[in-house]
């Protein structure tokens, strides 16, 4: 599988990140599916309330918000957009998945109102100018792997 990110998210990520310094971060990634696996973000929301050194709690009722606004504006067509995942930052530790991250995952994906095939989570994490990232997919059916991520000019 592979993930695009444009220069137009990557900004957005390094102002969240800038603009939240050592406080984890996060939001929703949506969408376009270009080919069999292979999506570009198309939008990347930022949470208005971020977390704590060590923690991000999703708002869900943003998040609730987030995706409506999402797929009202692309007219519900759910087989080109849709959702894709979840972002956070890890200002502090590394750019993988923790327990706590792989568990939250894993219940997104099993729970049974979740109407995906997969969730991506990416993590992020600025390091002077440069934001480093790296994706993992999680499905329904338990795989879990890192994905390709490419940023797009």
């Amino acid at each position: 599988m592979r993930i695009r990110l444009g220069r137009d998210a990557l900004d957005r990520l390094r102002v969240a990140l800038t603009r939240n310094g050592s406080r984890e971060t996060g939001g929703q990634m949506f969408g376009e599916q270009l080919a069999v696996s292979d999506f570009r973000i198309t939008e990347l929301t930022v949470q208005a309330r971020p977390g704590s050194f060590a923690r991000f709690i999703v708002d869900v009722l943003q998040a609730t918000r987030d995706a409506m606004s999402f797929f009202s504006r692309t007219q519900h067509a759910y087989r080109r957009y849709n959702y894709i995942g979840e972002w956070h930052s890890h200002p502090s530790f590394a750019i993988e998945p923790s327990n706590v991250d792989a568990a939250t995952m894993r219940k997104l994906v099993r729970d049974p109102q979740f109407k995906g095939t997969f969730a991506i989570l990416m993590i992020v994490r600025l390091d002077g100018d440069v934001v480093n990232a790296h994706a993992w997919l999680f499905d329904p059916q338990g795989a879990e792997h890192a994905v390709s991520l490419e940023i797009m000019n």
